[in-house]
């Protein structure tokens, strides 16, 4: 309605002025029958999107809760096992459990609301080394997650097992890092380990130990190994101990019977009169770590403990021990077994040569004794020292060429398969590498050959020996060192060299189909380029010396016109010689 001004200045109404009937007739006929059906069109259609709208709000919310990591509900979730960077696994419950340990409960609240609040990112930063992985036990099973922490952040990173990645910045994480279950993730949180000359632990007595979290204040650390037994620890000739962190003061007090025989701050230059074999010793060493400006511990150590006087480490070649004037001989191709005598813990044997070895010497035990096998790998002279504690020999090795090499010269068409890949391509040293055993391997310690090696077929002779050179004359492919196998030319039923467990069977162009075969204390023996494979060779199955592996074949590497066999023996990750393992019987015990 319009307004007017009356006299005074008040509004006053007007009446609005009336269509006249002419008008409101144009009006009415401004819509034709199709635009007043569009119109309905057009109106169905925005009802139905006005109706659809809470649909796009709903499946948006359900496609954000599906990606984020969690739901945001607690009682979703009934148990968490926390594993630390070191395997250290804690079990939590909520804290709402009347039975759970109020901070291990608190320590589960806190992982559920970094969980809760996320964002999506990309890819965890390098400072981010401290990794814990954390499953949680849901009414419907289980979800996994990996939770990426660092001391200097207050920030935690997560990967689901889609491989998403999510960042929190909730106060969670600084109470999480804070907290005592954080210890794996800081250094200074290790304690000392005290070890003897022989590299044995020893376990303390009492331990108190405190180190510094991330807001500069120091945590009790409650993980650690004690013991309230007085253990026995083995003592050669001398009287050396190492401490992993040093000590700020440290005192020793030595007892023969009763009677005092040391008693000297600090553990070095230890004196006592010659020990005869079998003396017993009682030890304690008592450590103090103060708090400094450089360190971020303090906490003190106590070692009660006694020691037995044992015959030195003694280490032999050929039978003999470390001379300076022996030089110990050998071919290119074989290899040397170094014996050790009073070695309790092989894996602490150190042995180091000058040149370096190809790869590292296979160490295993048989009985009271150790030994090492150490492939005679490159021609020349050689030193090798060997180290248990602080007992070390050296011996001199002089490694010849093999005097009976013969050159081999066919023409292309002769051969079968890709020499060249496999030789100067480094196709077969990347393989037996790859393949090559470690002590880890299920037979490292388990020598299972009796005596010498056998034949792998009755009066069979190779065509081209181990160590042998090989030109291609066609393409002028020239080895450029020693052939690394054994090459027959034969038929009929290939045999096992010597007693082992089926280590692995296959086929590839360079090999064709083989056979390894574990012979223990990492020595495999490789039969390839078979035409056959006995049906029951699996992996884990034992053989004995001379049965039947399968049929000399056309496979992999070979002469082009005849049947044959490509055999290789290696020990760790390097090729040694067959014909050696044939003539030396094996008479370790």
């Amino acid at each position: 309605m319009r307004t007017s001004m009356r006299k005074g200045g008040h509004p006053m109404p007007v009446p609005p002025k009336k269509a006249s009937p002419e008008k409101k007739t144009a009006s009415k006929k401004r819509l034709s029958d199709k635009q007043k059906k569009a119109l309905r069109i057009l109106t169905y259609i925005g009802v139905i999107l006005l109706l659809l709208i809470p649909t796009y709000f709903a499946i948006g919310s359900y496609i954000m809760v599906k990606n984020a990591p969690v739901e945001n509900t607690d009682t979703y979730y009934t148990s968490m096992e926390l594993i630390g960077p070191n395997g250290t696994a804690l079990a939590v419950s909520p804290a709402s459990q009347e039975s759970m340990n109020p901070e291990e409960g608190k320590i589960f609240d806190s992982f559920r609301k970094m969980l809760e609040n996320v964002i999506y990112t990309t890819g965890v930063p390098e400072n981010h080394t401290g990794k814990y992985q954390v499953r949680f036990q849901t009414n419907i099973g289980e979800e996994h997650y990996t939770f990426y922490f660092s001391t200097e952040k207050s920030t935690a990173y997560i990967t689901k097992n889609d491989n998403t990645t999510w960042l929190t910045e909730d106060a969670s994480v600084e109470y999480f890092l804070n907290s005592p279950y954080a210890y794996e993730l800081y250094e200074q949180s290790t304690p000392p380990v005290l070890t003897t000359a022989a590299t044995d632990v020893i376990i303390p007595t009492q331990l108190s130990w405190s180190y510094q979290t991330k807001d500069g204040t120091f945590a009790n650390l409650a993980q650690f190994s004690v013991t309230d037994q007085v253990l026995t620890y083995p003592i050669a000739n001398d009287i050396v101990f190492y401490f992993t962190r040093q000590p700020s003061s440290c005192h020793l007090t030595i007892w023969d019977n009763g009677s005092v025989l040391v008693d000297q701050d600090g553990v070095d230059g230890i004196s006592l009169t010659q020990l005869t074999q079998g003396k017993l010793l009682d030890f304690e060493i008592e450590a103090f770590y103060g708090q400094t400006s450089a360190n971020k511990y303090y906490g003190r150590a106590v070692y009660s403990f006694r020691m037995s006087v044992v015959e030195a480490a003694s280490f032999f070649m050929n039978g003999i021990a470390a001379e300076a004037s022996t030089t110990h001989q050998e071919i290119y191709g074989n290899y040397q077994m170094l014996c050790c005598l009073n070695v309790r813990n092989e894996q602490n044997l150190v042995i180091t040569a000058t040149p370096a070895l190809k790869s590292n010497p296979i160490v295993f035990r048989r009985g009271d004794k150790v030994y090492a096998a150490i492939p005679a790998d490159t021609v020349g002279e050689r030193s090798l020292t060997v180290t248990y504690g602080t007992i070390s020999s050296t011996f001199k090795l002089n490694i010849a060429e093999k005097a009976d090499a013969t050159d081999h010269e066919y023409a292309d068409g002769a051969l079968r398969g890709d020499f060249e890949l496999a030789l100067n391509g480094g196709w077969l040293d990347t393989h037996i590498a790859s393949k090559g055993a470690t002590a880890d391997s299920d037979t490292a310690f388990k020598f299972t050959p009796g005596g010498a090696f056998g034949v792998i077929a009755d009066n069979a002779l190779p065509s081209i020996h181990f160590g042998d050179r090989l030109t291609i004359t066609d393409n002028n492919e020239v080895t450029d060192r020693e052939l690394p196998f054994e090459l027959y030319q034969i038929s009929g039923t290939v045999r096992a060299l010597a007693a082992g467990t089926v280590l692995e069977t296959g086929e590839n162009d360079i090999l064709g189909r083989y056979i390894i075969i574990d012979h223990g204390c990492g020595l495999y023996t490789w039969y390839c380029a078979l035409g056959d494979i006995r049906v029951n060779l699996i992996k884990g199955h034992v053989v004995g010396k001379g049965d039947a592996l399968g049929l000399a074949g056309r496979t992999g590497l070979g002469f082009s016109d005849s049947d044959g066999v490509l055999l290789m023996a290696t020990w760790g990750k390097q090729a040694i010689n067959p014909q050696y393992l044939r003539e030396t019987p094996f008479d370790i015990s």
